[in-house]
């Protein structure tokens, strides 16, 4: 999936299909140590070769094999992007700069070359949640534990800090509390 600006100079105001199966899988765990393992990347998907820029439309989808963020135990997570991109070489861009509402959206080539494997490999990346969950883990099931340590929810955590804190008065103070109590009852 990759084309030089002199092959698609052929091209001029037309677009260009393609389908394509790539095995991404070990680049993707050489970038990202999260992933366990990539089924192979279906990417279809036209680029446009306009006379300003070269637009890529195309879709990607994957399963992706990552870990639970509570367990470790391995989920998988089915990718399914959808990706416009823009690409323009530095004379095209800096002839454009100032009339460019939108700057970050447009890619500038180093090379005279559109590589959209290195896109697909960025956007499944991308596309990671920071959150992932077994269905057990989604459903509520009992966080995991182990010898003296245990994951707890944010709220049980306040709730068990309300508690220790009712415990631990200063039992110099306890005679004082008990007469605010009494105070409170009296009114």
């Amino acid at each position: 999936m990759k084309w030089s600006l002199l092959e698609l100079k052929k091209y001029q105001n037309e677009l260009i299909a393609f389908e394509q199966v790539l095995d991404l899988e070990s680049q993707l765990m050489a970038r990202d140590d999260q992933v366990l393992a990539c089924e192979p990347v279906q990417v279809k998907g036209t680029l446009s070769v306009e006379p300003d820029c070269y637009i890529a439309y195309f879709q990607i989808v994957t399963t992706l094999t990552l870990p639970s963020s509570r367990s470790l135990d391995p989920v998988k997570f089915a990718c399914d992007e959808t990706i416009t991109e823009i690409y323009m070489t530095k004379e095209q861009f800096s002839e454009k700069k100032e009339f460019l509402e939108d700057k970050e959206a447009i890619l500038v080539l180093d090379k005279d070359i559109i590589d959209l494997e290195e896109a697909v490999e960025d956007h499944v990346l991308l596309s990671i949640p920071l959150q992932v969950l077994t269905e057990d883990e989604k459903h509520g099931k009992a966080m995991p534990k182990g010898n003296d340590w245990e994951i707890i929810s944010e709220e049980e955590y306040f709730q068990r800090k309300a508690q220790q804190d009712q415990k631990e008065l200063d039992p110099r103070l306890a005679k004082l509390s008990a007469l605010l109590d009494n105070d409170k009852d009296a009114d």
